[in-house]
């Protein structure tokens, strides 16, 4: 995704959430990326950590934010929950896409092209 966004001219920052807190101040949108572990059948993701952390966020109301997932059969309801959880916390979810482990390249553009139109 990092190499997605930067082939666009946007100014990248990869922050995982075991790096601990992170100010978003500074950033006009972020990319809010998850695993669907298992199949995508039962309610999956988003994970405990990745709630926790967002909730954590200060300002994320004043963001928009890109949303995906990686996936092995399917993304179940991660979107759903993800972007429940985004809309909760106040910020404007601007699309979600899942991308699958298998075929990790197809609709690779959506998200870059998506936060092009939405964030630039």
């Amino acid at each position: 995704m990092k190499e997605l966004l930067e082939n666009r001219a946007f100014v990248v920052d990869v922050h995982r959430i075991q790096d601990g807190p992170v100010d978003i101040r500074p950033y006009r949108g972020l990319v809010i990326g998850t695993p669907v572990f298992g199949l995508g059948i039962k309610g999956v993701g988003p994970t405990a950590e990745l709630t926790t952390f967002l909730q954590a966020l200060q300002d994320l109301d004043e963001k928009k934010v890109a949303l995906f997932c990686v996936y092995e059969l399917r993304p179940g309801t991660t979107f759903d929950r993800l972007k429940g959880l985004v809309l909760e916390l106040g910020a404007e979810p601007i699309t979600a896409h899942g991308y699958s482990l298998l075929r990790p390249h197809q609709d690779e553009h959506v998200i870059p092209a998506e936060c092009m139109i939405r964030i630039r």
